[in-house]
């Protein structure tokens, strides 16, 4: 069977099309998602191959820049997606520069093709080649088989691009169009088509493994303060009692309450008190300890726990909540925010967890009738 670089042209061009679509039509994304910038980079790659096969049945020689203004600023989408599931920032100039200086270079040398066709495969190799590298380098976050697939399809489609590269500059008279049949050209494109397919499935893999972590996300945290919910925190909690009673370690549980909250949601609104939450939430989790669990206990109450750490560690972090909250939290609100926190430690004899926190609840509530804004030992 006979294969001519045309064909191939097309062929990529359909399948291009047609994943595209696919994607569209069965896969929901949220802002900010991978996903969406792996089909932005499809759509491009579309009008690219559209393009090219225009300008080589005779259309104007804007179609051929066109083209490969299309073909470099999918590849810097790619870009883009994986550096989204990688959770790492993107370079405006990576992302920007080689599709601006790209286009540019090959308009003003269109007229020597194997200027122009050096630069364009020049450039993209480069973007697959580093691509590829930043997929699979040691502590890239993200599940290795997708990088890892993602990677070598990128490398496998680069490899080929800088062949044709050196086969421009090394032997012009070997690659004097674009639809050459040179097997580098062959090859190259029946790879970059099978290499379309296994990235389309790495970024899939992508996404899914984004919606797993959402979902074990909502599924331990608090909604709106992003602390751990109750149930997380107590699961996790019995974790660290189990630990000290097995070890004879310290630990104490704080209970924490915002004081009239419910006047603040009358007075100020709801989504004041929400923000009231949210603030709250942030300023005790920048003082704990790593060890240390904060949760949402329910409605306006939190709970921490503070593994090897007694009454005095307990303290210490009423008083750093209380100053950072008249330092950072009050100003913000435009009013005074403060609570009641009750401390109870670990005794011997306690056979569970719920015993500490229903001390520590009972220390509370002593706090709240004793004239609130302040915190009390069991």
């Amino acid at each position: 069977m006979k294969l001519d670089a045309l064909t191939l042209f097309f062929s990529m061009f359909i399948n291009v099309t047609l994943v595209f679509c696919a994607l569209v039509v069965g896969v929901r994304w949220k802002t900010g998602s991978g996903i969406r910038f792996w089909v932005v980079a499809l759509l491009l790659q579309a009008v690219g191959w559209a393009a090219l096969m225009a300008a080589y049945q005779g259309y104007p020689r804007e179609f051929a820049t066109l083209g490969t203004a299309a073909m470099v600023c999918g590849f810097s989408f790619v870009h883009l997606a994986a550096k989204a599931y990688l959770q790492q920032p993107f370079s405006r100039a990576w992302v920007v520069g080689i599709p601006l200086v790209t286009t540019l270079l090959h308009w003003l040398l269109f007229s020597n093709f194997a200027a122009r066709i050096a630069i364009v495969n020049a450039a993209l190799s480069l973007q697959m080649l580093w691509l590829s590298w930043l997929l699979m380098r040691p502590g890239a976050v993200g599940g290795w088989r997708w990088r890892w697939m993602a990677g070598l399809a990128l490398a496998a489609s680069g490899v080929m691009v800088a062949g044709r590269f050196i086969l421009v500059l090394a032997a012009p008279e070997s690659y004097p169009r674009f639809e050459s049949a040179h097997w580098i050209n062959i090859v190259g494109l029946i790879i970059s088509n099978a290499c379309l397919m296994v990235g389309t499935l790495a970024f899939l893999l992508a996404h899914r493994d984004e919606a797993e972590r959402e979902l074990q996300r909502l599924a331990t945290t608090d909604g709106l303060t992003g602390v751990l919910n109750r149930r997380c925190w107590m699961e996790q909690g019995l974790s660290h009692f189990q630990l000290a009673q097995r070890h004879g370690r310290s630990l104490v549980a704080v209970m924490l309450d915002i004081d009239f909250f419910k006047r603040i949601n009358d007075t100020h609104g709801h989504q004041t008190g929400d923000r009231a939450l949210v603030l709250f939430a942030h300023a005790l989790q920048q003082l704990l300890r790593q060890p240390d669990l904060v949760g949402r206990y329910g409605g306006e109450e939190f709970c921490v726990l503070l593994p090897m750490s007694d009454a005095t560690a307990a303290q210490t972090v009423d008083q750093r909540l209380r100053a950072a909250i008249q330092r950072d939290v009050n100003p913000s609100l435009g009013f005074e925010l403060t609570f009641c926190a009750g401390v109870a430690s670990v005794r011997e004899g306690d056979t569970s967890l719920d015993q500490v926190i229903a001390r520590a609840d009972q220390a509370l509530y002593a706090a709240k009738q004793g004239g609130r804004n302040r915190l009390q030992i069991a």
